[in-house]
């Protein structure tokens, strides 16, 4: 509003609805709305429960239906580090040559999503990463007092970057999933929104597939069409409807 010179919500609120440059101030409006934060295996076990129980259980199912296609889903992935970080777990679980394997991951954010295809990261953003993946997962790139890291090829042409709004987009754009990860998002969505949203979330899994959001979003929300398993430090959700 300050940058409009309005002074008015009313005022402002018809000029986004109305004005000719309504559509471009939403945007902008948008990028300055969502917070943007993540970082590589933000939430550890979440990752160990992928890679010890899901996609085992996951990949005996496909063996048995002759499936060769495994997709996953990071959900308001930011800039790219979550998607990334599942990529890495899947070159680390399973031999992904032999798979149609693609990693789905989806922002309201266009700019955000931007940082996430070019796959280049600061020093501070790499500190979560388990040892030794840095050195198999990216090229060091910059200068000595700059230095950034960029998401090697291989690992790159697993994920896919698409915008998707959770709430606005009267369909998901994406193919069924087999996994989903959805962490922190839900906490910044009223109760309403967020049975909608898992609801919808449910809807594009595979029978079987998995539903992974962060510690604690779950509570108070009744969905049907999905049962609770805890793994360790990790409760995730399974999906039993077709």
């Amino acid at each position: 509003m300050q940058t409009r010179s309005l002074t008015d919500y009313g005022e402002y609120f018809y000029f986004v609805e109305h004005n000719p440059e309504g559509s471009h101030e939403w945007k902008e409006l948008l990028e300055h709305l969502v917070v943007n934060e993540t970082s590589f295996f933000r939430h550890p076990p979440s990752f160990e429960a992928l890679a010890t129980h899901a996609l085992p259980e996951i990949m005996r199912a496909k063996r048995d239906r002759q499936d060769h296609v495994l997709n996953i889903w990071s959900a308001a992935c930011a800039a790219g580090q979550e998607a990334y970080s599942l990529a890495m777990t899947l070159s680390e679980t399973l031999d992904t040559s032999l798979l149609q394997t693609r990693v789905w991951g989806t922002d309201i954010s266009p700019r955000v999503l931007e940082r996430a295809r070019q796959g280049s990261y600061r020093t501070h953003e790499m500190r979560h990463l388990p040892e030794g993946f840095v050195s198999r997962y990216f090229t060091k790139t910059g200068t000595a007092s700059v230095a950034s890291y960029k998401v090697v090829e291989r690992l790159q042409r697993l994920v896919v970057f698409k915008t998707v709004n959770l709430v606005g987009d009267a369909d998901y754009p994406l193919p069924k999933q087999d996994v989903i990860f959805c962490q922190n998002v839900l906490i910044y969505f009223e109760m309403e929104s967020r049975t909608q949203i898992v609801r919808r979330l449910c809807e594009r899994l595979n029978r079987g597939g998995y539903l992974f959001l962060a510690p604690g979003e779950m509570l108070g929300l009744a969905s049907t069409g999905i049962e609770p398993i805890k793994i360790g430090d990790a409760i995730i959700y399974r999906c039993t409807s077709e």
